[in-house]
């Protein structure tokens, strides 16, 4: 694991303060704990688990009740890069949906995620989806595979007769169409259940009564959906050829939220925007309690140093009960709570 040779900590269970400087490994342990309980890292690629000099990671966690579960990313002679698991004494080389634990993770970049890109906004939204409902990932996974085969028979039409590039177009639009439906369900359910619950969340952190709601915004209308992004897709071909991409469909859509009967990326202060992403994660945390039927591991990465003190108190309040990992630059008046400390020093 970057950056140790050999590392181990017992994690308290309730709250394990991480302290250390930039660079010595806070947020690569929160890594490691996330990809122990899901799978997958929240960086980037698999290799990048990889220290520079090594071409192997291991990685061990040993549960409560003693039971174990093993990871291992092996890096080949072509560079790619090899996992595998042993769990309930069997292994896999990904991790199945039936083994993976609750683990909600709280990043600072996610708290400027209002005021920045549409792209930004829907990795936000597609990850707790991700985590939540499996069958979503796998979906969207193949939309990305289709899209990709779509984007590069658009180039092609100056390769190929009209009428085989056109027919080959239909194949692939109708595939598309029915991966869109079946995304853009699933994120407008999202809504609805979100809208039920954030500004219940929100008013908690703010410690005062707010209205908080989130809309999709898509260039086709949900009425008969999948027909009207084919039609959609059919009037754009040319158009879409030229650019070199598709312009319509999941890949494309935004999430909008309002405070207050206002646009929050416009009026909210910096205070405002973090509390609604924080009540987002709060959001998490009670749907993947009511999805895997246990708590879930909570991480922070450096959160609290984009926090006041008054949101600080009232995000950890909320956090009450969870199992929960911190890292922090320093143990700063407000961290000064009953936590088991692990302090970290560069190797």
């Amino acid at each position: 694991m970057r950056p140790y040779d050999l590392f181990s900590v017992v994690l308290d269970e309730h709250i394990t303060l991480v302290l250390g400087n930039n660079g010595t490994g806070k947020t690569t342990l929160l890594e490691a704990l996330f990809y122990m309980a899901q799978g997958t890292s929240f960086r980037g690629r698999d290799r990048d688990m990889i220290a520079h000099d090594s071409t192997r990671t291991d990685l061990l966690q040993i549960d409560d009740d003693g039971s174990e579960r093993r990871a291992s990313l092996q890096q080949s002679a072509d560079d790619k890069v090899k996992k595998s698991f042993i769990i309930d004494g069997k292994t896999t080389m990904r991790m199945l949906s039936k083994h993976r634990q609750p683990v909600v993770l709280f990043e600072p970049d996610e708290l400027r995620l209002l005021s920045s890109s549409p792209e930004r906004r829907r990795k936000f939204f597609d990850g707790i989806l991700t985590r939540l409902y499996p069958q979503y990932a796998t979906v969207l996974a193949r939309y990305q595979r289709v899209l990709m085969q779509r984007n590069e028979l658009l180039k092609q039409r100056e390769m190929l007769d009209s009428e085989t590039w056109e027919s080959q177009l239909f194949v692939w639009d109708i595939k598309l169409a029915e991966l869109a439906t079946t995304i853009t369900t699933m994120r407008r359910e999202f809504i609805v259940t979100s809208n039920t619950h954030i500004g219940r969340l929100y008013s908690v952190l703010a410690d005062a009564e707010h209205h908080v709601t989130i809309s999709y915004v898509s260039s086709i209308g949900a009425d008969n959906y999948r027909q009207s992004l084919i039609n959609h897709l059919t009037a754009q071909r040319i158009t879409d050829s030229y650019r070199g991409y598709t312009s319509s469909g999941p890949h494309r859509d935004d999430f909008s939220v309002q405070l207050d009967g206002h646009a929050a990326g416009e009026t909210a202060s910096r205070g405002e925007m973090r509390s609604i992403m924080l009540a987002y994660k709060l959001l998490e945390i009670e749907l993947q309690q009511e999805a895997y039927g246990s708590t879930p591991l909570i991480l922070m990465d450096d959160v609290f140093s984009e926090l006041d003190v008054t949101r600080e108190q009232q995000l950890m309040a909320a956090l009450a009960g969870y199992q929960t990992v911190i890292t922090a630059t320093d143990l700063r008046d407000e961290l000064k709570i009953h936590a088991k400390i692990v302090t970290l020093h560069q190797s």
